[in-house]
This record gives structure tokens, sequence and C-alpha cells, in this order.
């Protein structure tokens, strides 16, 4: 029953999401086209530069692992390395989540969870949130060490749609007021940061896609696609965050174009 429940919840999501509208506004600190990131990340695949650290790629709510799967196709010819893909299908809860990020990067690491190492993490949506939820020490005193946190479309301070009955206690943390976010809000990071969204997104919404204090990098949703279902899949993305795991410099620049009104 609970598969089913998350099933029918993932669905949901994807018909709520397409009722998107494209925005075609550019950006002028993220300017890169389809067309140029297609050719870098070809360009990229031809010499592999090797991850600094272990990388872990999260999906979203409700997620067998579509977002997962599209995110490692798009990097993993870029890169060599360990990658971890993981989602969250059967983990309905934050606890869970976070509990299944430390287990199985330490069982895929072969080390234990007291000594888990420094990671990066590229993560869709809610795989933001177990992120940064398991970088914080739990009261066993263990949490993922994470050095670089790229988000896609994160409810960073919220969700437009949270509280839906998706069938998910997440869907109720995720709300802007919930003490989940307040406690993600309240703790300090020692790691990177960088979020990423496209105009918009009616799921997330582009304003609540950062922290209050993180940069925000958006590009507008090309004409015909889903704002969020489809930002897994935006080339422009994943080239500038091929590019910072390979340390080149990227396409997105300080300081960031605030987001249009």
């Amino acid at each position: 029953m609970r598969l089913l429940a998350l099933l029918t919840a993932s669905a949901l999501a994807l018909a709520l999401s397409a009722c998107a509208l494209p925005y075609r506004t550019p950006n002028p600190s993220f300017g890169v086209t389809h067309a140029q990131a297609v050719s870098d990340l070809r360009r990229m695949e031809t010499a592999p530069v090797t991850l600094e650290r272990p990388l872990i790629i999260a999906g979203g709510i409700g997620d067998p692992s579509i977002s997962t799967n599209a995110i490692l196709g798009a990097i993993r010819g870029t890169v060599a390395g360990v990658i971890i893909p993981l989602d969250f299908l059967d983990e309905p809860t934050f606890p869970g989540a976070r509990q299944k990020m430390l287990r199985v990067t330490a069982e895929t690491l072969g080390v234990d969870l007291d000594h888990l190492p420094e990671v990066d993490v590229v993560a869709f949506s809610m795989g933001g949130l177990v992120a940064r939820d398991a970088a914080e020490y739990d009261a066993a005193g263990r949490r993922l060490p994470i050095r670089r946190l790229y988000t896609i479309c994160t409810p960073h301070e919220g969700a437009r749609l949270a509280g839906i009955p998706l069938g998910t206690p997440q869907s109720e943390e995720m709300k802007p007021t919930s003490d989940f976010l307040h406690r993600l809000r309240s703790a300090s990071r020692d790691y990177e940061l960088c979020c990423y969204t496209r105009l918009d997104d009616i799921t997330v919404g582009e304003e609540f896609a950062a922290p209050n204090d993180a940069p925000l990098w958006w590009l507008p949703t090309p004409n015909g696609e889903w704002a969020h279902l489809h930002a897994f899949e935006d080339v422009r993305l994943m080239a500038d965050i091929a590019r910072r795991l390979r340390g080149e410099a990227p396409y997105s620049t300080l300081p960031p174009t605030p987001l249009p009104v």
C-alpha cells in the first residue's frame, strides 16, 4: 500500500507540474545556451576529470530514480570516480531518508557510519533537503561530511504545493512554516551551497529555491517543458554542474542576477 501511495504521489506531482508556463527572460549572470551546453558536455566526455571526492546524486519526493538516472546520465561521462545514486521512494519521512543517505554511502564506500569521508552532492528537489539534514549531527553524533552541495529546484524555503495530500509526511515538512525547515534555517553550514532553479516552477516556486543567504542561479524554462519536472534534464544546468565538479570555471557568475519580477 505504501508503494501504491508513493506512486500515486509521483503521478499527482507530475500532473501538477505540467501546468508550469515557460518564461523567456535571459539571465545575464548565467549565459549559456542549450547548444553550447550540449557541445561542452561532449567536450568534457572526451577528457573525463577524476572527482576530488565521492559524488552522491539524490532524487526527489516519490521518485523511482527518474531524476537520479537523468543526472547520472548527463554527468557520468564527464568525470571519473565513485558516484552513488540515491532515491527515496521507500522512505516517506525525512529521518528515514537521511539515514538511508548515510547508510548507503557507508555501504558503498566500505566504511562505518562513524567514519564517513567528505562527499559532494548533486540533488534534485527534496533531495537537497535530505542532504542538508544529513550534513547535521544526529543524536548519535553522526553526519554526512558534505563539501559541496548542488541543488536543483530544491524547496529550501518551502514549496508552493507543500501540504497537498501526497500521502507522505515529507509534503507537510516542506511547508515554509514547518519545524523541519526552521531547524535547517537555524543550522550553520560548513559546506559550499550552490542552488539552481528554473523560472515558473509552480511546484516549488523559484523564489523558494535557495536559502535567503545563498546565491541562486536561475534559467528560463524552454518552451513546452515543465519547469520543475524537466529541470533534471536541462543540459544547461548539467553542464554548469559538471564544470564545477571538474574544477573548471562555471557559466554561472557572481554576482547572481535577482529573479525577475
